[in-house]
């Protein structure tokens, strides 16, 4: 949408509707839904209830609202129409496969399933996921680890709809967590896993047994992968990458909508000036905005996970408990920000010094 409106632009979209299928937990902080796709707001959340391995529940509430429930197949349709309606040029249930530079231009080589087409173009933006082709062929590094997730929409859950349940455990989601996020009259009941021998399907079986969920109704199944631990880089010759391409998901949450749609407004941002002027702005700056946007917080972020792993069953509740003060938890309440969770680290550390236990170099790292 940014480029579009003073720049030739192509969208490559291998489906025939954008945003289908779902491979979203649809939970996001107010700035990471532009104006544009303020019409995919289902509902608001303002707190969460976190399930410990032995049956302790941790609640977090705050007055206000501090996150937004989003329909993600009408998030990704607002954008989409925006960009057409800038001036972008479609290409839906069109398949890139390979991208080829010369001296001048890149030829972009798709596919429709009939025929194949080539494109050369200035530069390629490559918004195209955890398999992207524009990362390999940018020589961008993959992505430290590979999350798998799995995902169902229920129907007939009783709870509480401005509260998600989020569940900790070896048994529930190994190496990351489960969650219950209202949407309207659906729920939401997923979870990811770290290691590769753990099946999310298998946990997500073992989950839907709760009684909580035992007599709902699914409607919909979803599955996907996350990548997370970005590079130093997410820019190749002439070639930019955005979103889960530039493995910008956040390594606590698996979240990737807010660092997407931030990433692609610095990303366009340059390219425009480096359009615009004739080259004197260099691709790179892009690289240099996004670390300084939320490039820090995804490394602080990688090096608090390595801390969860570490943690028992028995270490996380402990650790759980010790959120319960009065001070740390009415911090958590008033200043926690899901997009920058690691801001907050060096003062929950002041207040509950006994944390520093479950892992003190990588604790310290963080100081």
């Amino acid at each position: 949408m940014r480029l579009a409106a003073n720049h030739e632009v192509a969208i490559v979209e291998e489906h025939r509707i954008p945003g289908k299928p779902i491979q979203c937990a649809g939970l996001v902080t107010p700035r990471g839904v532009p104006d544009i796709a303020r019409g995919s707001v289902l509902g608001q959340v303002r707190g969460a209830r976190i399930h410990s391995p032995l049956g302790f529940v941790l609640n977090i509430e705050s007055r206000e609202p501090r996150a937004l429930v989003i329909d993600r197949q009408i998030f990704d349709a607002d954008l989409f129409e925006a960009a057409l309606d800038s001036g972008a040029k479609p290409l839906t249930e069109t398949r890139l496969t390979s991208l080829n530079a010369n001296d001048d231009h890149i030829c972009v080589e798709t596919d429709n399933g009939s025929s194949k087409l080539e494109i050369d173009a200035d530069i390629v933006i490559g918004a195209d996921g955890h398999r992207s082709v524009c990362r390999e062929a940018a020589g961008c590094k993959p992505a430290r680890h590979m999350l798998r997730g799995a995902q169902v929409e229920l129907k007939g859950v009783h709870s509480d709809r401005d509260m998600v349940d989020l569940y900790l455990g070896s048994k529930v989601a190994p190496g990351f967590f489960a969650w219950a996020i209202p949407a309207e009259d659906m729920t939401r009941v997923g979870l990811c896993t770290w290691g590769k021998e753990h099946l999310p399907a298998v946990y997500l079986k073992k989950l839907l047994s709760r009684p909580e969920f035992a007599k709902a109704i699914e409607v919909s199944r979803s599955s996907g992968r996350i990548p997370i631990g970005a590079g130093r880089s997410a820019v190749g010759d002439r070639i930019m990458l955005v979103g889960d391409a530039a493995c910008h998901a956040k390594p606590l949450s698996g979240g990737g909508v807010y660092t997407g749609t931030k990433g692609a407004a610095l990303c366009a941002d340059v390219v425009s000036r480096h359009l615009d002027n004739g080259g004197d702005t260099a691709l790179s700056t892009y690289d240099d905005l996004w670390k300084k946007s939320f490039g820090t917080e995804l490394a602080r972020a990688f090096r608090i996970r390595k801390v969860f792993l570490a943690l028992t069953d028995n270490k996380m509740d402990q650790a759980l408990r010790m959120f319960e003060d009065p001070e740390v938890r009415s911090l958590i309440e008033k200043r926690g920000d899901i997009d920058y969770p690691s801001a907050l680290s060096k003062k929950v550390l002041k207040l509950a010094p006994k944390l520093a236990q479950f892992s003190p170099q990588l604790i310290k790292s963080l100081l």
